[in-house]
């Protein structure tokens, strides 16, 4: 019978987080679970996506990772690690694990990554309807040949990740390796990108091979760039100036041809006067910017970002999905603060709830904020009300956890089981102090 929805592989060993995560990832894709190395390498045929826990009864879950890319190279790998493990976690990212998360793991953002990282790959190449985003599209292609650094400024959700993705297939280079910046730990990001010498820091039992040494004669794509260390910064301009780095803990120089692509949703000029981020860096990335217009200053590529990701849905489910005219101009007619994220998640709840065509009936209902009326005036619709009594009460409570622990983030988070970084970034997105 045939597979209509991607598979991911759970290998984890403690039962309970096994189950979570099926729960969490169960409504998008086709989950399952292995609880060992072994059981694990007899389930990799046919994995999209591998959820990986580090630490397993029977060895290291890090020696899944050739044989899950060998299986298929565009196996999606997102490593989970308790505290105390994160250098494992980092070594999981050089062998080609796309993402790390530590434990309490954020559920709803796992589910997000694997959507993310899974429909990205599957999906390829970009949509270009609209003037904006075809000045995007051939700017792309102009530097693309070239091996000059490219900043892609853009809001989140905007594409920014493909874009690079597209710039990188265009340029004839080999292997394409993505980092989040937010996502590594200050302590080992040096690391990470340049490499080390065994015995160089606590943990480092052997050496290792950084991102720019593993993406040589590829693309390495830095996302949050705004977010690197401020001391790792001037590391990463010699590079750019000179091609060369020295691993942690050596003393000899070594050369990698790789074309560093960075990406941001920050103010980088404002955090540079800050005393935030270099600004000889930012003017070296600068040499060749490309911002990405939100989706409600092109929406001239609604229409057809939804065609092509109906098309992939239709491959997905194993049926037709299809929008109606009406359906449609109630895409076009809403702003989309989610951009074209937001846009995808929409058709995919939309696609669920019906078995026939997407319509006005089941659109209206999956819309985060109120569609502009014909005079381009928002409407306040019971929606737009629900979610702003929602984010209050939201807001209220993180206040009052916050009071009880005396303004500890770290114990409002565990108290409110979920993870330091979601609290922050729920922090930022409700107006309060970060």
């Amino acid at each position: 019978m045939r597979r209509v929805r991607p598979k991911i592989l759970i290998v984890e060993d403690n039962s309970k987080l096994a189950r979570l995560f099926e729960e969490a990832l169960g409504s998008n894709f086709e989950v399952e679970t292995a609880g060992s190395v072994a059981e694990a390498g007899q389930r990799l045929d046919g994995a999209d996506g591998l959820l990986l826990d580090v630490q397993l009864p029977d060895g290291d879950g890090l020696e899944l990772i050739p044989a899950a890319l060998d299986a298929n190279p565009a196996c999606a790998v997102v490593v989970v690690t308790a505290y105390g493990t994160v250098p494992k976690a980092v070594e999981a990212i050089r062998r080609g694990a796309a993402d790390f998360m530590e434990k309490p793991v954020d559920l709803e953002a796992l589910l997000e990554r694997f959507k993310g990282l899974l429909q990205g790959r599957e999906r390829g190449g970009i949509v270009a309807e609209s003037p904006k985003f075809k000045a995007v599209a051939a700017m792309a292609e102009k530097v693309a040949p070239t091996p000059f650094p490219v900043l892609i400024f853009g809001e989140t959700g905007s594409g920014k990740e493909v874009l690079a993705r597209y710039i990188h297939d265009l340029s004839g280079r080999r292997r394409f390796v993505a980092v989040n910046c937010a996502a590594i730990p200050k302590e080992l990001a040096e690391s990470l990108l340049f490499g080390h010498r065994k015995g160089s820091f606590t943990g480092a039992t052997e050496s290792g091979k950084g991102l720019v040494e593993s993406a040589d004669g590829g693309t390495l794509f830095l996302d949050e760039i705004g977010e690197m260390p401020l001391e790792l910064q001037p590391k990463l301009l010699r590079f750019l100036d000179t091609g060369t780095y020295i691993p942690l803990g050596e003393q000899s120089e070594r050369s990698s041809d790789v074309r560093i692509i960075a990406a941001t949703n920050r103010d980088l000029r404002a955090m540079c006067r800050e005393g935030r981020f270099r600004e000889d860096l930012f003017f070296r990335l600068y040499s060749f910017p490309i911002e990405i217009p939100p989706l409600r200053e092109r929406l001239e590529d609604i229409e057809g970002l939804a065609l092509h990701h109906l098309g992939w849905l239709s491959a997905k489910l194993g049926r037709e999905v299809r929008i109606s005219q009406e359906g449609m101009a109630v895409l076009r007619g809403y702003h989309f603060p989610g951009n074209v994220r937001e846009l995808f998640n929409i058709l995919d709840r939309a696609a669920i709830l019906t078995q026939g065509e997407i319509g006005p009936s089941v659109l209206a209902p999956l819309l985060s904020a109120s569609v502009p009326d014909d005079e381009g005036h928002d409407e306040e619709g019971l929606l737009t009300a629900a979610r702003s009594e929602a984010a209050k009460k939201e807001r209220e409570l993180i206040a009052r956890i916050l009071a009880e622990t005396g303004g500890n983030k770290a114990e409002a988070a565990r108290r409110l089981n979920i993870s330091y970084k979601t609290l922050y970034n729920k922090m930022k997105r409700l107006g309060m102090q970060g």
